[in-house]
């Protein structure tokens, strides 16, 4: 009798997927766990600053929206980056962003996804960031 194929289920890390909308956590979850990442969601900027710091060393890569309510994407990343320095942080948005922005994009430990991505696009950013 043949044996199934072994599955991997080691995890590859830990996301942080930060975002207001729904859908976006829904689809953006779903591939983030597909991927073998175990996913941790925020809805905004506080909450994902909150669980930020209780779990600043278990978070591999934080996907963070640009567009938040109450509180912009650079104000959480700046924020993010006091927690811990080296924090990798993939930015997302819809929208051509700013110069602050590009200045945050511009960081060594930072990269830009845009939105709406593709599973082949999510993967090849999170495997770029987990090498750096």
């Amino acid at each position: 009798m043949m044996q199934p194929a072994s599955v991997n289920t080691e995890k590859k890390g830990v996301v942080l997927f930060i975002d207001d909308d729904e859908l976006v956590l829904d689809v953006g979850g779903q591939m983030i766990r597909r991927l073998n990442y175990e996913l941790i969601e925020a809805r905004d900027g506080q909450e994902a600053i909150d669980i930020f710091k209780e779990n600043k060393d278990k978070v591999d890569i934080v996907i963070l929206d640009m567009r938040l309510p109450g509180m912009h994407g650079a104000t959480v990343h700046d924020n993010l980056r006091k927690i811990k320095s080296d924090a990798k942080i993939l930015l997302a948005s819809g929208f051509f962003e700013n110069s602050r922005v590009q200045d945050i994009i511009d960081n060594a430990h930072n990269d830009f996804i845009q939105k709406p991505f593709s599973f082949q696009q999510l993967t090849q950013k999170l495997e770029d960031l987990m090498a750096r």
